[in-house]
């Protein structure tokens, strides 16, 4: 990606299909952060995870990340939403409809996927 150029018009931000409108503010933070960034050659490449003091990932800190961010709209009991027992897709509904992301028309909207003036989806 660096040879491709990871400026903002880069070589390296060619996509095969046009992003939504999340997708671009996603790749703009990116190119962000990426500006900041200085290659050095002779220093060893390795991934870091700063939410375990052994700096090695683990599923069990990062889900323990995502369930205590702020960003959640009704706090809700892990232990209830995810039960072995419900139906993936009613638990992954309840996911995304405690981080306010169902595709409602406000979502749309307010994410720059529609218009405002919109007819195509219901009030």
């Amino acid at each position: 990606m660096y040879q491709l150029g990871w400026g903002v018009d880069g070589g390296a931000w060619s996509w095969r299909r046009r992003l939504f409108a999340w997708e671009e503010e996603q790749v703009g933070e990116l190119i962000s952060i990426l500006q900041s960034v200085t290659l050095q050659v002779h220093k060893e490449d390795r991934w870091l995870w700063n939410l375990e003091k052994s700096n090695v990932f683990s599923v069990c800190s990062a889900y323990n990340f995502l369930t205590t961010q702020t960003t959640v709209v009704n706090p809700v009991d892990a232990k209830l939403l995810w039960h072995k027992e419900l139906p993936l897709k009613v638990v992954i509904f309840a996911w995304r409809l405690f981080r306010d992301r169902l595709p409602t028309k406000n979502n749309l909207i307010r994410r720059n996927i529609i218009n405002l003036d919109s007819s195509s989806c219901a009030g």
